[in-house]
């Protein structure tokens, strides 16, 4: 099992909300398949042969949403290509995104442009309260989660680099979580 916290939407107390992962290879278990990569990764907004400099429109852009539902991110892609992805994502209040993200192919960055979100890793612990300007480094192979524990819509810009998963077209398998940490209030 793995928890995570979330708001109550009457009153913004804290409640535990238990996710069962574990027949899904993220937290103990065993992965037996992996699932084919999007269509646009790396294609954004051409195909890597076709990669020139251009002014990316809003028509070019892939809407897409990352998580399990009811814990969903939803996110505008705007530069996918083989070797940098750009992004953005939004995340309303009281809420989170499940699972935690986990690149192995390269780091990542978030840019909050706005809100205050909590990031945490359920590797180590570790949690780091973020405000609008600041920039998370997320290094590659280090396993992450933000929470949305405020009352206002979190909007932050994603860049990803050298790549976000593995290029083989079968998506990056995520190793189990051994010892799973708990986000707990303090």
């Amino acid at each position: 099992m793995y928890a995570c916290r979330e708001l109550s939407e009457e009153n913004l107390n804290v409640e535990w909300v238990f996710i069962e992962l574990t027949g899904m290879g993220l937290l103990g278990g065993s992965r037996s398949e992996r699932t084919q990569v999007p269509d646009w990764i790396g294609r954004v907004p051409f195909s890597p042969e076709q990669k020139r400099t251009v002014v990316v429109t809003k028509s070019m852009e892939v809407s897409t949403l990352y998580g399990y539902v009811g814990h969903q991110v939803e996110s505008q892609i705007f530069v996918s290509t083989d070797k940098i992805t750009l992004s953005d994502w939004t995340l309303p209040p009281g809420s989170y995104y499940a699972p935690p993200g986990l690149h192995l192919h390269g780091d990542e960055l978030y840019y909050i442009v706005k809100g205050n979100p909590t990031a945490f890793n359920p590797e180590t612990g570790e949690t780091l309260q973020l405000r609008e300007g600041d920039t998370l480094l997320i290094p590659r192979g280090t396993r992450h989660q933000i929470f949305n524990f405020t009352e206002q819509t979190i909007h932050a810009l994603s860049v990803a680099a050298p790549i976000l998963w593995a290029d083989d077209g079968m998506g990056t398998e995520i190793p189990d979580i051994k010892e799973p940490k708990f986000y707990r209030p303090k």
